[in-house]
């Protein structure tokens, strides 16, 4: 696998898959396209803004989209969610807990950080640990509350890729300050669901670089436990 995944467009095939990172909105939030190229099925993630541009990308790739997945409710991951939901005819998912960002402008901080009121809602609630298939590429469903309530991570194990939203970045985490959030438990996340994943990992992360399990374990402090201290 190559390319630095923080840029805008970087491009990456493994095993019939062909992924584009996308930067999107002031926040510079990391959307990712995802096809299968067996069947040019693919998933949208995290659509924070900019729709016409995403639409460019996709036409791109020639990707036909199944489904919008979102990792968290907050305003950059949802804000082109609408246009490319009726565009596409496809359907949102997003974990059940986290519903209720997406209805409501103060809890998923379009009012307070960009004074932009913002609305969107999902067709598919998931939970801890479902797995989906979609596009031909199965996804386990991994909760991660901290972010927000209801944050989760996508892992598609047989490419050995995880989405991770704002819970975890290149050595580092998400903030915990935003409605919902909990510092605590976005720690016991990252260290008890995540952590035990493979080493070799790949972690596509909402904003910034992409990492690895490995690389988080050994140089991200939130992510070691005692043991890994001691």
């Amino acid at each position: 696998m190559s390319g630095n995944y923080g840029g805008d467009k970087e491009v990456f095939h493994q095993n019939k898959l062909l992924l584009k990172c996308i930067q999107v909105g002031l926040f510079c939030t990391n959307c990712y396209l995802v096809m299968n190229e067996d069947t040019s099925e693919g998933l949208i993630i995290d659509p924070g803004a900019d729709p016409i541009k995403i639409c460019y990308a996709i036409d791109d790739m020639g990707m036909v989209p199944v489904a919008i997945l979102l990792t968290h409710g907050h305003f950059d991951h949802i804000m082109a969610v609408n246009e490319l939901k009726r565009k596409y005819d496809i359907r949102v998912f997003i974990l059940d807990a986290e519903a209720k960002l997406l209805a409501d402008p103060a809890l998923n901080s379009s009012t307070g950080l960009i004074r932009q009121p913002y609305t969107t809602s999902a067709d598919v609630f998931l939970e801890d640990n479902d797995s989906v298939v979609l596009a031909g590429l199965t996804i386990k469903v991994i909760a991660t509350p901290g972010h927000t309530v209801g944050g989760a991570c996508y892992h598609l194990a047989k490419q050995k890729i995880l989405f991770s939203g704002d819970t975890l970045f290149y050595e580092s985490i998400g903030r915990s300050d935003l409605p919902t959030g909990d510092s605590d438990l976005l720690i016991q996340s990252i260290r008890t669901r995540l952590a035990v994943l493979p080493d070799d990992t790949f972690v596509l992360p909402g904003h910034g670089v992409t990492t690895s399990i490995r690389h988080e374990k050994r140089c991200n402090s939130y992510m070691r436990s005692k043991k890994y201290n001691e």
